[in-house]
């Protein structure tokens, strides 16, 4: 009986299992398991004796349970005798889960650690994304065109282009008026409602935007003829040089506003569909 270890030692040898795998599989240090096969347990605190002993014994194929009634013997236990194998397996389930509580798990260990890595990677390419979008969104903004307010956006927007105007609408009304301002021009547009246009300012090329709905818009002023050509101009406000246009408002079809500086006047051009 006191030799119970070196059987354990012998069996290991003769199913061809090095001390090295046993510590792999069980995470037991190698110390630990020469000290059970020398039966030298002075090192070992008797509760992570037991732990050792009965995973080391699983491992090799031996009986735990016989293991552990001869390590009592071996000890000269003094506790209540281990006499059934009902009470010798409670015991062991208590030294599972002093097992489970006290030593870590390296897999487990691991699996948190790599899953705590991949949410990390996760929140950086997130964040990431997140800075492309923006400056994209402020690249296309610093392009635009300028106003008082700030950019508005270049970005096409759908509207009535030329050859739409051409080939399905006609000439309903040419206002020409003279204006109480002198240039440089400066024109505010008020909407209530999303509304599409173009601007030519000066000698520059148009320039298609829109004015967000509940949105005040000054254009940046200009001194030579200019033109405003909206799709719509249903809830729209036109002021020039702070005076209210009121010839060009909620009109459902599109409008040509053209602004010339010698002598101030404007030129209020309305189409509606051929059909």
């Amino acid at each position: 009986m006191a030799q119970f270890y070196k059987e354990l030692k012998e069996l290991r040898i003769s199913r061809g299992i090095s001390i090295e795998e046993i510590s792999n599989r069980t995470k037991i240090n190698i110390r630990y398991i020469k000290a059970i096969e020398s039966g030298d347990y002075a090192d070992i605190e008797s509760p992570y004796l037991r732990l050792f002993l009965r995973a080391y014994a699983d491992e090799i194929g031996g009986d735990s349970v016989r293991a552990l009634e001869q390590l009592d013997s071996f000890m000269g236990a003094t506790s209540t005798p281990l006499s059934s194998k009902f009470n010798i397996k409670n015991e062991l389930k208590e030294d599972y889960d002093l097992q489970n509580e006290i030593l870590p798990n390296p897999d487990i260990s691991n699996k948190n650690l790599r899953s705590e890595l991949i949410k990390t990677v996760l929140l950086i390419g997130v964040f990431i994304f997140s800075l492309i979008i923006l400056k994209k969104i402020f690249n296309e903004n610093s392009s635009a065109l300028v106003t008082e307010n700030g950019p508005i956006s270049n970005k096409s927007v759908p509207f009535i282009s030329n050859e739409e105007l051409e080939l399905n609408y006609i000439t309903d009304s040419v206002i020409e008026e003279l204006l109480l301002a002198n240039p440089p021009f400066i024109i505010k547009l008020r909407a209530l409602e999303k509304i599409n246009y173009s601007f030519k300012k000066d000698t520059s090329d148009y320039v298609t935007s829109f004015i967000h709905s509940n949105y005040d818009q000054n254009l940046k002023p200009f001194v030579k003829q200019s033109e405003l050509f909206f799709s719509t101009t249903k809830g729209l406000t036109l002021y020039i040089n702070g005076v209210n246009i009121q010839n060009i408002s909620d009109y459902e079809h599109p409008l040509r506003l053209t602004i010339k500086p010698s002598p101030p006047s404007m030129i209020i051009r309305r189409y509606k569909p051929i059909n």
